[in-house]
């Protein structure tokens, strides 16, 4: 069995800058720099600085995302050199609820059609048959994306619809107070 075969989550390739902080077990820094995101799964990410890392150092990270920035605590679990001198460290995390996945990067929950079993939104194969067909998953991240725009579109509307009613009841409140209905603060 490969070590990609192994590997518990699928990764997803990306490109977007990355800040660090290394600290020791007392939370004191030891050192800081940039470097920029490789790849990224629900359990890690794999960067890419010019600072070697030892084993187990602890990272803070901050991931620009497109439109958002994270922060993200890791675990040091391999540090690798290239031909350039260019350091790629793979990080697990250490905090699960800060998945920094974007949304652009996942597919909607999906029931394969071999055997029925239902998976999560960020296999792109079957965990249980191992069933792959990329038109499929093609097909299931257009989906999402439609999904997430429609949802933002909403979330823009709602934020439009408080902002309006917020206005309308201090120009009514306004108002009141002028004609004397309401006392004056």
């Amino acid at each position: 069995m490969t070590f990609k075969a192994r590997r518990k989550h699928p990764r997803f390739k990306t490109n977007d800058p990355i800040s660090y902080v290394c600290i020791d077990n007392n939370g004191n820094r030891i050192s800081e720099g940039k470097g920029k995101a490789i790849n990224v799964s629900k359990g890690g990410i794999l960067i890419e600085t010019q600072d070697l890392f030892n084993w187990q150092d602890i990272l803070l990270l901050g991931i620009d995302l497109k439109d958002k920035s994270v922060s993200v605590k890791g675990r040091v679990v391999y540090c690798n050199t290239d031909d350039s001198g260019m350091v790629q460290t793979g990080i697990e995390f250490l905090e699960t609820g800060e998945i920094i996945l974007t949304e652009e990067m996942t597919i909607e929950p999906w029931k394969c059609p071999e055997c029925g079993q239902k998976n999560d939104g960020l296999s792109t194969h079957c965990i249980r048959c191992d069933y792959t067909d990329e038109a499929f998953i093609e097909v299931q991240r257009k989906l999402a994306s439609e999904s997430i725009k429609k949802t933002r579109k909403q979330q823009k509307k709602l934020i439009l619809t408080y902002l309006i009613a917020t206005l309308a009841i201090i120009v009514v409140g306004t108002f009141l107070g002028l004609i004397g209905v309401l006392p004056r603060f």
